[in-house]
C-alpha cells in the first residue's frame, strides 16, 4: 500500500512539474523577440547541446527543479508570476545596492554592462534616459572629467571627512576602465533618447565647485573639468543635429528639452517582447523592474513627458537646440568666472 501511494504521488509530482514547465517555457517565449531561436536560447541559458534543450522543451526529457531555478531567474520569473501569486496592487523588484569600494564600482559596472548588453543584443532595442544629471556615456575614458565622475561617486560614500584623497592623486584602475568602456559600447549599440532639463547639468557644476572649495581639486584641474564639459555638450549639439552617437550612423540619437515634468534618473529599456526600467535610489543602487503592467505604465508616462517636451534634435530644430546648448555654455562661463575670482580673492 505504501509503495503504491508513493507512485502515485511521484506520479502527480512529475505532471505538476510538466503542467509548471509548459507554463515557465510559455512565460519565457514572450519575454523573447520573435526572431530569437528558442530551442538556442534555451541551450545557452542552461549551458547544454541543442539537442538536449529540444528535448527538454517537447518534454521527452524532463526539465529539473535545478534547471528550472536557473531559468526563472535569468529571465526574471518569480513563483509569484508562476503560480498567480501576485495581486494587481503588489510588484516584485530586484534590489542591488553597492559598497563604497573599487571592488564595489567595478562589479556595478560590471553588472549594469550585462544587463545593458541583454538588450542591445536585439537590433531594435532604444534605451529612454530621463537625465537628471549629464549620462555618464556622453563621456570617454580618457578625459579628466570622466575620472572626477568616479571619484565624487566614491568621495562621496566615505564617513571619515577628513581621510579624503585629493584628485590629483586620485588613480582608477584600469579594471574599472576596462569595464566602463564595455558599459559605455552597449549603449553605442542602440537607439537613444535622452531627456534633459535646465537642471541636468547643475550638479556636474556643483561638483566641481565643492571639491574646488574645500581645496580637494586644484584651480587648473577645476577650469579643465569645466572645459571638458563645454566640449561634450559641443558634441551632444553635434550628435543631436545629424541624429546619431558617436560613428555609428544605423543608431538613432534624439535629444528632448523637458520644462513640465520633474526627471529622476529612470533608464527605461525597450526591446521586441521586452521593457525594462531602472530606478536609482542612492548613489550606486537601483531597483531593477520588468513587471510588464508597470513597465507599460512607465513606457506611456515617458511618451506623455516628451509630447511636453520640445524635441531638439534634427535638422529642423536649430533655433531651439542653440538656444538650450546656449543657457549650458552660459552656467559652465559662470562657474569658471567664479573659480577665478575665488582665486583673486585669496591674495587680498
Amino acid at each position: 500500500m505504501f509503495f503504491a501511494l508513493f507512485e502515485l504521488n511521484v506520479s502527480y509530482l512529475v505532471n505538476i512539474m510538466s503542467i509548471e514547465k509548459n507554463k515557465l517555457f510559455s512565460i519565457i517565449k514572450k519575454k523573447l523577440p520573435q526572431k530569437v531561436l528558442f530551442t538556442e536560447e534555451i541551450a545557452d541559458v542552461l549551458d547544454m547541446s541543442y539537442d538536449a534543450s529540444y528535448r527538454r522543451i517537447k518534454g521527452k526529457t524532463s526539465l529539473t527543479l535545478e534547471e528550472a531555478v536557473v531559468l526563472a531567474k535569468h529571465y526574471k520569473i518569480s513563483l509569484n508570476e508562476l503560480y498567480n501569486l501576485q495581486s494587481d496592487n503588489s510588484l516584485f523588484i530586484d534590489k542591488k545596492s553597492y559598497d563604497n569600494t573599487f571592488e564595489s564600482l567595478i562589479k556595478f559596472y560590471k553588472e549594469y554592462s550585462c544587463y545593458t548588453q541583454s538588450f542591445t543584443k536585439n537590433h531594435d532595442t532604444t534605451i529612454i534616459y530621463s537625465a537628471k544629471d549629464i549620462p555618464l556615456y556622453h563621456f570617454k575614458t580618457n578625459n579628466l572629467y570622466w575620472k572626477f565622475r568616479i571619484y565624487v561617486h566614491l568621495n562621496f560614500l566615505y564617513s571619515d571627512a577628513n581621510n579624503k584623497t585629493e584628485f590629483k592623486n586620485f588613480k582608477p584602475s584600469s579594471l574599472i576602465i576596462e569595464e566602463v568602456n564595455k558599459f559605455r559600447s552597449n549603449f553605442e549599440k542602440a537607439n537613444i533618447t535622452d531627456i534633459w532639463e535646465d537642471t541636468t547639468i547643475n550638479s556636474s557644476l556643483y561638483q566641481i565647485f565643492y571639491f574646488f572649495k574645500i581645496k580637494l581639486i586644484e584651480k587648473d584641474e577645476a577650469l579643465l573639468l569645466c572645459d571638458e564639459i563645454t566640449l561634450m555638450i559641443k558634441g551632444i549639439e553635434k550628435a543631436a543635429a545629424q541624429g546619431f552617437l558617436n560613428s555609428n550612423k544605423e543608431k538613432k540619437f534624439n535629444l528632448y528639452y523637458s520644462k513640465l515634468l520633474n526627471l529622476n534618473h529612470t533608464i527605461f529599456f525597450k526591446t521586441e517582447g521586452r521593457k525594462s526600467v531602472l530606478v536609482p535610489y542612492s548613489s550606486l543602487s537601483h531597483m531593477k523592474i520588468e513587471n510588464e503592467s508597470i513597465c507599460n505604465e512607465i513606457d506611456i508616462h515617458l511618451k506623455k513627458q516628451m509630447q511636453f517636451a520640445k524635441k531638439i534634435s534634427g535638422d529642423s530644430e536649430e533655433v531651439d537646440r542653440r538656444v538650450f546648448v546656449t543657457t549650458m555654455y552660459e552656467k559652465i562661463e559662470q562657474l569658471k568666472a567664479e573659480i577665478e575670482s575665488r582665486m583673486l580673492m585669496s591674495f587680498m
